[in-house]
This record gives structure tokens, sequence and C-alpha cells, in this order.
């Protein structure tokens, strides 16, 4: 089977257009949101926002970490920075690293004087120890003090918007490269169902060959037939470079085992998809040279294709 030319995957990448996965992945910002909406009385307070950042009941502290740093307009880069701050410039500390939200949370838990300083910044901005260091754009938002913005944390959608802004929940681009792969899953399940029954396949297994987990391996992973690899992306980055270094590395190496063992060919296929890999269209041609064949949700019919023409129908 000829393999769809470059030109014609390109112009087929598009947004993933799933309004069942994009309705579910809002309405998972809900209960987070009820949950603000009725414990934002207690952010004014030290001790009641001491409790709120530490305590384990309806979400983990760091959920809560995330969420309320977005509501005073900090941000979980910023609120990385200031604890650099903190950490080198009131602890003493040897700086080397800076610590994500995760190890953040997990001090605030632990460190008295680290909580008591971080709260103490985020509820009197400028008037705080900390506050004085940190640029006045950045405590622009920090007003707990106010009567109007602890209102405006009672309004759902006000919440809401904030909290899917920022996306509390998950990053809405992970979630949509989780979801790729059940939409390939789907196809293969359909294909089973209806056109070859004896089909078999298996899920992000380590392939020994290339020393990696891949995606799909069609049958099992210790007789493989065709690897499928997907990749979505909404936006640019290098981390787009990488992925095609990887899989040009993949690919060379999947040549020369079909080159000392014609008899079992491995077929490298290929999904890409969404309009962060337009903009890198030099990634984009690397993978499609360094695939068998190549498909995404507008071209799904190669997958099927594939199957028809490489694995076997008793």
């Amino acid at each position: 089977m000829p393999k769809i030319s470059f030109e014609d995957w390109k112009n087929s990448m598009s947004f993933m257009i799933d309004d069942d996965f994009d309705n579910n992945f809002l309405l998972s910002i809900e209960p987070l949101t009820n949950y603000i909406n009725a414990n934002c009385n207690r952010f004014s307070s030290p001790e009641e926002l001491s409790i709120f950042l530490t305590e384990v009941d309806n979400f983990s502290p760091v959920e809560k970490l995330k969420a309320f740093v977005s509501l005073i307009g900090l941000s979980e880069e910023r609120l990385k920075r200031v604890v650099s701050l903190l950490r080198y410039r009131f602890n003493g500390e040897e700086f080397r690293t800076e610590w994500d939200v995760r190890r953040i949370s997990r001090t605030i838990q632990n460190d008295v004087e680290f909580r008591i300083l971080l709260i103490e910044f985020f509820i009197n901005g400028r008037n705080s120890r900390i506050g004085a260091e940190i640029p006045l754009y950045y405590m622009r938002n920090f007003k707990l003090n106010e009567i109007d913005f602890i209102e405006d944390l009672r309004d759902y959608k006000y919440v809401e918007r904030i909290l899917n802004d920022n996306e509390i929940q998950d990053k809405y681009s992970n979630k949509v490269g989780a979801h790729v792969e059940k939409i390939i899953q789907s196809r293969l399940d359909n294909y089973k169902i209806n056109t070859n029954a004896s089909l078999k396949y298996e899920l992000q297994k380590e392939f020994p060959l290339l020393n990696k987990n891949i995606d799909f391996l069609i049958p099992s992973v210790d007789a493989p037939i065709i690897l499928i690899e997907s990749s979505y992306n909404i936006t640019t980055g290098s981390g787009q470079s990488k992925r095609a270094d990887q899989l040009v590395e993949f690919y060379g190496a999947l040549m020369r085992h079909n080159a000392n063992h014609r008899a079992n060919k491995i077929i490298m296929l290929n999904y890409c998809d969404g309009f962060g890999w337009v903009g890198r269209q030099n990634d984009l041609h690397r993978i499609y040279d360094a695939s068998d064949f190549v498909f995404n949700q507008r071209t799904l019919n190669v997958l099927d294709e594939v199957l028809n023409e490489y694995y076997p129908n008793p």
C-alpha cells in the first residue's frame, strides 16, 4: 500500500475534536470550584489558611495550593521563584535547584517557620517579610483582606474560569495526548469486531529492541509485526525536536533489524496530530521519513489499511 504524501498528512493536521471529552474535562473542575466557594472565607485568617493548605480532606494539600496560588494571581512558576528567594535569603540555604510545587506543598506541611513566612506573604503582600523583596506586579491580586475579593471567590463562575484557565486539574494537552491513545485503541477494537477477530495488541510495553515503552505493539511484544507511536501537540516546543530525534533513532534500529530478519519485518506506524506539528514542519518531516506509514484523527483509515495488508487474517 502507498504511504500518504507528506503534504496530505501535514494538511490533515487538526485539533482533536471530541465534544464529550471536552465537556468532561471542563466538568472535572466542578468539585474543586465548589470547595473553594465554601472555604474562601478562611483565606484571610493565617490560622485558617494554614489549616487549609496542610490538612487532607476532600482534596490533597498540593491540589489546594495549586488552586490557591491561581486564585491570587501568583501562578505556580512565580511561586517557585518566591520559594527560591525564601530558601536563599531567609533560610540561608546553599541554593542549587528550584523545588516543584509538590515539594513546596510538603514543606508547607512539615516546616512551621517556612509555612508562617509564606502565609504571611500570601495575606499581607508587600507588608510582609518576603513581600518587601517581591515586585508589586506579582502581588496585584493579593486581596485576601478585602471583603469584595472574598465575595468574588464565593462566585462559582468566577472561580471556575480561573481554575480552568490555569488548567488546575491537569494540562488539557496532557489529557488530549492520553485521549488520542484511546482513539487509536477504539479503532483497533472496531477493526477486531468488524474485520478480523484474530487481532491482538498490547499497550505500553517495554520493547527490548528499542529499549522503550511502545504505545501499541501488534500483536505482542514477543512477536511484533506493527509498532504504533502517537503524539499530539497543540503548541510548538523544543520537545518536538527531541521527539523527532527519538523516532529517527528508533527507525534506524528497526531498519537494521529488518535487514537481518527479512521474514520477521516490523512496521513502524506514527500518529501525529495537532496544529503544533504544522508549526514544526522540519521535525514533522523527519518523523515522516522515519515511518513506514503515518496517520492522524482525520486519516484513521490508514490504520485499517495497514492491518489489512500486514496483519494475518486466518
